[in-house]
């Protein structure tokens, strides 16, 4: 039963990496997540529902657009790959060690959201508030949910001792390299 479950989040998880990366494509250049469906960055055309399921679908094409050929960047699957891994993770620790859906879900929300903060961070050097702020605000938000462990009270602590440390260091980094540096995304 938990290798079946365990590969549900696997499969789950290649799903919700799909779609980060159209986050983390579209978030930093302001463009809606939602529509229009997704298109090859090289020449514009929609991809199809059957060219895009997450990983074999890469496979299948060679890692090129069925359109125009062109390479499509090894980071698509890689991310899809993280993402199903990070849930399969998830599984292993909440469900299978800790026996509690509710740490499952919190997991893979935070995982994902990380994820997509992380490769964010990595290409344009900012994370949006919208993911920082809505983690923070949804994180606190959970922590009043039964059986987790850890309490609303704790998470607050923590929420201000981490942001009080990264502003210091913020500060600190600041005036030693006199120039900023982390921003206020790192900080949040």
């Amino acid at each position: 039963m938990h290798s079946f479950l365990g590969t549900c989040a696997f499969i789950v998880g290649l799903i919700f990496g799909s779609f980060a990366n159209v986050v983390i494509y579209r978030l930093p250049r302001n463009l809606s997540i939602v529509k229009p469906r997704s298109r090859c960055p090289s020449c514009g055309a929609p991809v199809k529902a059957y060219d895009n399921i997450p990983i074999l679908s890469f496979l299948i094409l060679k890692g090129r657009c069925r359109n125009c050929k062109k390479p499509i960047s090894k980071r698509y699957p890689l991310t899809e790959l993280a993402s199903g891994l990070l849930y399969v993770l998830a599984y292993y620790i909440a469900i299978y060690k800790a026996n509690n859906p509710g740490l499952f879900f919190v997991s893979i929300y935070l995982s994902t959201v990380f994820l997509i903060i992380f490769l964010i961070d990595y290409d344009f050097r900012i994370i949006p508030d919208s993911l920082s702020i809505s983690g923070i605000i949804i994180g606190f938000a959970i922590s009043f949910f039964p059986g987790l462990t850890i309490g609303w009270l704790q998470s607050g602590v923590g929420i201000l001792a981490g942001g009080l440390l990264f502003l210091a260091i913020a500060e600190l980094g600041d005036r030693v390299f006199k120039k900023e540096s982390m921003g206020g995304g790192d900080v949040k």
